[in-house]
């Protein structure tokens, strides 16, 4: 058997985008990892994210090269970014390419490795680095 806690606030609707970077300076947070795919970037929705945050004395650092189904190499592609910059959270932009490749940095920012090696239940030795997952995306999976 495996117990997950989850703590989590959910925020929908008008002004979410604006509640979430209110509670996110709130949570005490300095500096995160945006990971988001290019075509976010493009079209100005990360930029309306690192705006908001920077408003309120958050900094961000910017990694889009998420791919679909991500790979290692985009999880240990955005965990440099983040160790280089010394980011205390993440922050999931998009859809599920960007939650999932989010979630394995979070995981080894904390717990080292590779993302292989937590292949399982339980395997994880420590708490994730904070994760905010902003979704941009309403699926429906259908067979």
């Amino acid at each position: 058997m495996a117990a997950f806690f989850i703590p989590s606030i959910n925020l929908m609707g008008a002004g979410c985008l604006v509640d979430a970077a209110d509670n996110i300076k709130a949570q005490g947070f300095k500096k995160g990892l945006i990971v988001t795919d290019s075509i976010l970037v493009k079209i100005g929705i990360v930029g309306k994210v690192q705006n908001l945050l920077t408003e309120r004395n958050v900094e961000t650092v910017v990694f889009d090269g998420t791919q679909p189904n991500p790979t290692i190499t985009n999880v240990n592609d955005g965990l440099k970014l983040l160790k280089e910059n010394e980011c205390d959270f993440v922050i999931s932009l998009g859809g599920g390419s960007p939650h999932d490749c989010a979630k394995g940095v979070a995981l080894l920012a904390t717990n080292g490795g590779e993302i292989k090696d937590y292949e399982g239940v339980n395997l994880s030795a420590k708490p994730q680095l904070p994760l905010i997952a902003i979704n941009t995306t309403a699926a429906l999976h259908l067979k």
